[in-house]
């Protein structure tokens, strides 16, 4: 995890009490009520599959892969895109896109991830 870089625009989101955010370049969509399918037998970082435009997604457990105790329910799910690979990142709440540099936010390593969903 680091923090922004000078001028680097951020999609901001929340996860339990702590706020994140992951470089605007690798958001590909915010879904604000997405429908997951829960997957048995997956491994705890999967949270489920969601439909995002015809193609079937993965959906990370951001609270299981960072340790974070997050609330209950689904929340938001993001759209990324890292390394030609699209997954989905369930969060708690998106709170903001930001243009300016911020401190005391912590960036995604969407590699870490990747990592944990497709083990």
């Amino acid at each position: 995890m680091s923090e922004p870089a000078a001028g680097t625009s951020c999609l901001i989101f929340r996860l339990g009490a702590q706020r994140f955010y992951l470089p605007v370049a690798s958001v590909v969509h915010v879904m604000r009520s997405a429908a997951l399918t829960r997957v048995p037998g997956t491994v705890p970082a999967v949270r489920g599959l969601v439909n995002h435009r015809g193609k079937v997604l993965t959906v990370a457990h951001m609270g299981e892969i960072l340790g974070i105790p997050v609330d209950a329910g689904t929340g938001e799910v993001i759209i990324v895109e890292d390394a030609e690979r699209r997954f989905a990142l369930a969060v708690d709440a998106v709170l903001e896109l930001s243009a300016e540099t911020r401190t005391g936010l912590a960036m995604v390593d969407l590699e870490q991830v990747a990592k944990a969903i497709f083990a």
